[in-house]
């Protein structure tokens, strides 16, 4: 892209969004990658996007390969270039007077449609700006135990990790209010967090600690945290990672008194014949999130599967 506006190249349109909370504030519904390699280039100190600020794989101009900023900017060999790139003008969109914020997902998603597809969470942390987005931000801007769960080493660039750590805040606190549309409950339920956030500070941290501390636990439990939150076929744990299946796990696993937990052995044993035995339990962590049956059973059948592997007694099924 830097060398496309240095060589007066045509580069696609960014698209904002009117902030309708804050005045001369821009919500950035298309182009955010391409916004942060310009103002990482220029200044990496402040926009940590770059791992090195140089530019690389350059075809038309490769003789500015490996130039970072200052020196394009003090090199009067460049004053030419200089002045094309500081310049240049990038096309932009406004959307103005928009009714509701799913106006903005419906822009965000005819976009990036036919692109590698953006995460969601992107979006809702800018329309739910405040503490808990940043809370948010914060506990996964160094590596978390959800990062060795999704096998990543270190923060997700599309905040994977946080949606993830998101899905398991609204379930555990509100799974009963789950009517089948899972990216209006997240919008739902963090909104509702932001806008109290003085009522549920306390709570979250609470959550976060005990949803790591599950975390470690299920790691002991499977051996490895590359098995949590996967199915299991032919009697082997899957590479791939199952939201829903990890989400059921932490649900019952952070609310039980895990010195009761023994028989972890049977356990595993009964997961993997669960996974690989019973259909309706496959079915319901292989079908949509729309469908609040598959919760309704995937809940029920992993409910039954603790009670019969560490023999207790536990109704915490909030989709019955």
């Amino acid at each position: 892209m830097i060398e496309s506006i240095i060589i007066g190249y045509p580069v696609p349109e960014i698209v904002l969004a009117e902030d309708s909370h804050r005045k001369r504030s821009f919500i950035v519904i298309d182009g955010k990658q391409r916004l942060l390699t310009v103002a990482g280039y220029i200044d990496p100190d402040g926009y940590n996007y770059w791992t090195r600020p140089k530019l690389q794989k350059l075809q038309v101009r490769d003789d500015l390969n490996s130039l970072e900023f200052h020196e394009l900017e003090s090199n009067p060999k460049y004053v030419n270039e200089l002045r094309e790139f500081q310049n240049s003008s990038l096309r932009c969109t406004v959307i103005t007077n928009f009714t509701t914020n799913n106006v903005l997902y419906d822009i965000f998603y005819r976009l990036n449609s036919g692109s590698v597809p953006l995460s969601t969470q992107e979006l809702r942390q800018v329309l739910n700006r405040g503490e808990f987005a940043n809370f948010l931000i914060s506990i996964t801007n160094e590596k978390q135990p959800v990062h060795d769960v999704l096998k990543l080493s270190g923060p997700d660039k599309r905040l994977k990790d946080i949606e993830i750590i998101l899905r398991v805040f609204a379930f555990r606190m509100f799974a009963s209010d789950y009517t089948g549309n899972l990216k209006k409950f997240l919008d739902d339920k963090m909104a509702l967090i932001t806008k109290d956030w003085s009522n549920f500070e306390s709570e979250i941290s609470n959550t976060y600690k005990e949803f790591n501390d599950t975390i470690e636990y299920l790691s002991t439990v499977f051996g490895s945290s590359s098995k949590i939150g996967r199915k299991v076929t032919n009697n082997e744990f899957e590479s791939r990672f199952n939201r829903v299946i990890f989400e059921v796990q932490c649900f019952y696993f952070m609310q039980m008194d895990r010195k009761e937990l023994k028989l972890t052995e049977v356990f595993i044993e009964n997961f993997k014949k669960l996974c690989s035995e019973d259909n309706e339990f496959r079915t319901s962590v292989e079908s949509s999130t729309k469908n609040i049956e598959s919760y309704r059973t995937r809940y029920s059948k992993f409910q039954t599967l603790l009670n019969e592997s560490f023999e207790l007694s536990i109704d915490l099924n909030p989709f019955n």
